[in-house]
């Protein structure tokens, strides 16, 4: 790269690239989310993609699923600057007069349902996390209470139906459902200790996923008799865990699987092919078959399926020059110290070989990498650097079992997975100087990472982080509080072996620190006392604290303000 001015053009380029990713179909018109005119916010457009019309404000948070039959949204908007509490509003889908849809408490919601004209959420309480309901233009009621994770999925009139560590096993996930007419908070599993998916619901009949029979498997079961049945996959299909599933409005089922070979999508058992990348939502409606479809270098974009080819409705395209800079685009398995196979994606920039690499550590950390459109990876690439994201065990996409691994052992096992993938592309020839970097548990783990192995990376960037769980957990919420319990499997002790403000000591590289003014996930304070001991200690770093901003991204001016300062950083630290 010869100057600043050609690194933030290409940056430009890319991050003024829109994405249009479906949310369904409502008053005859799509459904989306995009980032048009540089704000991530709600859209709808006729079904071929004409008359695009802004639908709601920004700082989405949450959004009740589109129906062809009702011709307004309602969707939750964080009112706070980031601080992530949230107001439910109402809008028609031609986006006329945004409106509060019913009169609530603004709160964290995890989890919000419409049938009719009557609204129903899960959100943080005082007393725990709460289940509510309320009809369009009245006011909120409190159904039941408990301090567990609690996520609302569905609701069709009779039920409402969601997931949550009801048994108070951080290892499990329990089905509820609440009967609206008698006012019985029922709990579910087809095994106790199994961990269950949201379910969701259609003519009475209700679709999960369960590891209750061993392996991640996709289950129907009647909603009034809770007696699951397997759904048969294809004979050449092994799933590894389900990226989605539903029904479309036609009453088909469909799903994407996980295989050890990529992802496959299938609508009423017949596939949706495409060579790479995702397909993370179907819609069918009056015999057409809408997808939301991405890649790495492929925005998120809408495509109708006609005899199996994906037809253009709304496209985005990725500037040819940049995508060019994607020279190699890779899926492996690489084994981690104790043998487990960790499956890892790695993208050649057009940068030499050995040359500067990224050790990219996703959020979550339930989460994952996969083949699909990222700003934050895409950056890195563009700008001269190979990018190495491994899916450390914890993420999810890869079975129950593997997604456990990390309860009980944040920055543990997990950390070794991030040093296998270092080491396994300095072996390969592909690394010379690496930086590790994330944002939110990959911040977390780039600030434990760079004390716990001080020598392994050259510099670290740590957006979003923690670096003492104890104050942390004082700060947060009780969903956060819940969160912290079952990540750690409630050992409070453990916390404070896994928070690096107190192994600063052992620091010895240079450091990028980039956070939100307002997060309220992973609270500033603690990082601030995290950067007086830099300073007491007279350490490298630079901190760079993006004003009015909570922990999600919801503004493109938000994205260039994280990648920005952490791209020029890396130039400074590793091509110098």
């Amino acid at each position: 790269m010869n100057s600043y001015s050609e690194l933030i053009d290409r940056f430009e380029r890319l991050a003024k690239t829109p994405i249009y990713s479906m949310l369904g179909i409502a008053g005859e018109r799509l459904i989306y989310y995009s980032s048009t005119e540089n704000i991530l916010r709600i859209w709808s457009s006729e079904l071929d993609g004409s008359d695009k019309r802004p639908v709601s404000g920004e700082r989405v948070t949450s959004l009740v699923k589109p129906k062809p039959e009702y011709d307004f949204l309602v969707y939750g908007r964080d009112t706070t600057k980031g601080m992530e509490l949230t107001q439910l509003y109402i809008n028609s889908v031609l986006g006329d007069k945004e409106e509060p849809a019913i009169e609530m408490r603004p709160t964290r919601v995890i989890g919000v349902a419409m049938h009719e004209k009557r609204i129903v959420y899960t959100g943080a309480s005082e007393k725990g996390v709460s289940l509510y309901m309320a009809d369009i233009g009245g006011k909120a009621e409190e159904l039941y209470t408990k301090m567990a994770l609690m996520f609302t999925s569905d609701f069709n009139g009779k039920y409402i139906f969601g997931v949550g560590q009801l048994h108070g096993n951080p290892r499990s996930y329990e089905i509820f459902r609440y009967d609206v007419e008698k006012g019985e908070f029922t709990v579910y599993t087809p095994k106790e200790g199994s961990m269950n998916s949201a379910p969701t619901v259609y003519n009475g009949k209700v679709l999960f996923t369960s590891d209750y029979e061993g392996s991640n498997k996709l289950y129907i079961m009647d909603q009034d008799e809770l007696n699951p049945k397997e759904v048969e996959m294809p004979s050449d299909v092994e799933p590894l865990d389900f990226l989605g599933y539903g029904w479309t409005y036609d009453g088909k089922m469909w799903y994407t699987v996980n295989t050890r070979e990529g992802y496959r999508t299938f609508i009423d058992g017949v596939e949706i092919r495409y060579e790479r990348g995702v397909v993370g939502s179907v819609n069918e409606y009056k015999g057409e078959v809408y997808v939301n479809y991405t890649s790495f270098t492929q925005p998120n974009s809408i495509y109708k399926v006609v005899n199996g080819e994906f037809k253009p409705v709304i496209e985005s395209v990725m500037d040819e020059d940049l995508k060019k800079m994607f020279r190699k685009t890779e899926h492996v398995w690489i084994k981690s110290v104790d043998g487990l196979e960790i499956p890892t994606y790695i993208i050649e920039s057009d940068a030499p070989k050995p040359g500067p690499t990224v050790i990219y550590v996703h959020g979550g950390p339930w989460s994952h990498v996969l083949d699909s459109w990222s700003i934050l990876m895409g950056a890195l690439v563009i700008a001269g650097y190979h990018v190495v994201a491994p899916n450390f065990r914890g993420s999810t996409g890869y079975g129950s079992w593997f997604m456990k691994l990390d309860i009980g052992d944040p920055g543990g096992m997990d950390m070794e997975d991030v040093v296998a993938a270092t080491k396994y592309a300095k072996d390969i020839g592909l690394a010379d100087k690496t930086a590790i970097m994330g944002y939110s548990y990959g911040g977390f783990m780039t600030f434990l990472a760079t004390v716990k192995k001080p020598d392994v990376w050259d510099v670290g960037v740590a957006g979003a982080g923690i670096v003492d769980w104890d104050l942390t957990y004082e700060l947060s919420d009780p969903i956060f509080k819940s969160f912290i319990d079952t990540l750690f499997d409630r050992n409070a002790e453990l916390r404070k072996d896994r928070s690096a403000i107190h192994f600063v000591d052992n620091l010895k590289v240079p450091l990028c620190i980039i956070h939100p003014q307002y997060d309220t996930r992973t609270p500033l304070k603690p990082v601030l006392n995290y950067v007086y001991k830099l300073l007491e200690k007279r350490h490298p770093f630079e901190m760079h604290i993006i004003p009015e901003m909570g922990h999600t991204i919801s503004r493109i001016d938000d994205i260039v303000k994280i990648v920005l300062p952490a791209i020029l950083f890396l130039n400074e630290k590793l091509k110098k």
